[in-house]
Parts: C-alpha cells; sequence; structure tokens
C-alpha cells in the first residue's frame, strides 16, 4: 500500500481475532508503531494491518487515518512468498518503501511488513533493504504472539 500523502508501514497478519470485534484501541499494536519510529531515524512512519476471516486490514498506525484501510498485493505478496517487495524513492515518495514477511518472537509466520525507510547519502537498494531486515528482526522479537497485537 503506498500513499502519495506519506509513507507506511504494513504488517499483514493471518489468523486473527475478528476485526468486527475489535472496539477497542489496539494498544500493544500501537505502542510498538511509536515506538519504532520514536527509536529510530530512518523509519519514517509505520502502519500494522492483521487479516482477519480473508479481510486484512490496518489496526496500528503513525497516522490514525489509515488504520481500517485494507491491504493490497504490496502486503499479500510478501507474506505468500517470504520475498521482500521494494519500490525505490520516486519525486512524490522520496522513501524505500520495502515489504518482508513478518513472524513473531518465536518464528511463526504471522504476516507481512512493510516498511518506508529514508535514504542516507550513498544508500543504495541494497543498503535500505539491510537495514529493514534490521528493524524485521527488533520488530518480530517484540512480538511474542499474534495475539499480543491485540492486547493493552
Amino acid at each position: 500500500m503506498r500513499a502519495a500523502s506519506g509513507p507506511l508501514m504494513l504488517v499483514c497478519l493471518a489468523g486473527a481475532p475478528a476485526l468486527a470485534a475489535q472496539q477497542t484501541p489496539v494498544r500493544f499494536a500501537q505502542a510498538l508503531v511509536n515506538q519504532m519510529v520514536r527509536a529510530h531515524v530512518a523509519l519514517v512512519a509505520v502502519e500494522l494491518a492483521v487479516d482477519s476471516a480473508g479481510t486484512c486490514k490496518t489496526i496500528a498506525a503513525t497516522d490514525p487515518k489509515d488504520v481500517g484501510e485494507r491491504c493490497d498485493d504490496d502486503e499479500i505478496g510478501p507474506m505468500r512468498t517470504g520475498e521482500p517487495d521494494v519500490a525505490a524513492p520516486t519525486r512524490d515518495d522520496p522513501v524505500y518503501d520495502i515489504t518482508q514477511a513478518l513472524h513473531d518472537a518465536t518464528g511463526r509466520l504471522i504476516g507481512a511488513v512493510g516498511m518506508d525507510i529514508k535514504p542516507m547519502a550513498g544508500q543504495d537498494r541494497a543498503a535500505a533493504l539491510a537495514v529493514a531486515r534490521g528493524l524485521l528482526r527488533e520488530l518480530e522479537a517484540r512480538i511474542p504472539s499474534m495475539h499480543r497485537l491485540f492486547e493493552p
């Protein structure tokens, strides 16, 4: 999911509790979003989404207006293939948009994470992907299970 208005990070998780049942804020997921962006200057924005009953939607985001948006092929593809999706910076979207498969801390595949990485001087595609992989490892280590994302 690419937005002309700003960068995003997406996580699509399979098998999450029904989205309709989630009436309260997704506190742990939103805390992860906020903490990751604050902790990493290269990470511009974050968005987390889950797949419930075949519908993948955003549950937490740097921009609250993104909550509730449906996932698209940028998020679903890496979840299915395990291969990262990398879009280079453009004039309209000046970040690397990188989507990777996501696992919980036990190594179980739970979805995909898309990251918008601010390019640094001299940074090429491979270097941006290496940054995204490091951020992915950090994020995965903080997710004991998919269900924890729904807890306070």
